[in-house]
């Protein structure tokens, strides 16, 4: 099962583009795993290799918010988790953040710190965990970060905004890593 969704994953990743940006997306980015904790955080990078700026969303808008996919496959069973597309924001405009060229962005993906949908029940802000369930991470397990950042962001027809139009990157990243740690 594990060979079948990577050859999956590694064809999908060549038939659209997984990985690198869309042709008039600014920057390289890559996507990186630094370390996982059993308590169900990832510590993943976003590193710019072009030797320019590039632009990224930020998270507290919702143009920002809901890119982050995580697939766990433990002993052939998989289970996906993503932010959940839901979320309320006091103030919303767009806002990026730029990452320098050669630089990097560190973030830490909290399954169990809310904002987070996974085994059926996508939990608020407040909530930690998924319904008084908990994500844990196991030697063993293989795990799959997404980051997927669509090029129109819509609220509506007089308000959808392109990140080409702001210069903000767009496309999909992966990595992956198997086990705790790295």
């Amino acid at each position: 099962m594990r060979i079948l969704l990577l050859t999956l994953l590694i064809s999908l990743s060549l038939l659209s583009g997984f990985g690198a940006p869309s042709e008039d997306s600014a920057g390289d980015l890559a996507l990186g795993i630094i370390k996982v904790a059993p308590s169900g955080s990832i510590r993943v990078s976003i590193r710019n290799g072009s030797n320019k700026g590039t632009r990224i969303w930020k998270e507290a808008n919702s143009w920002g918010a809901a890119h982050w996919r995580v697939l766990v496959i433990r002993k052939g069973q998989e289970q996906l988790f993503y932010q959940n597309p839901n979320q309320g924001f006091t103030v919303n405009f767009p806002q990026f953040k730029e990452i320098p060229p050669g630089g990097q962005i560190d973030q830490i993906l909290d399954l169990n710190g809310g904002d987070w949908c996974g085994f059926g029940h996508c939990s608020p802000y407040n909530e930690r965990g998924f319904g008084g369930k908990q994500v844990g991470f196991e030697s063993g397990d293989l795990i799959i970060v997404l980051y997927d950042v669509p090029k129109i962001y819509s609220l509506g027809s007089q308000l959808d905004v392109q990140a080409s139009d702001l210069k903000v990157w767009y496309g999909v990243l992966a990595a992956s890593t198997t086990g705790l740690g790295r």
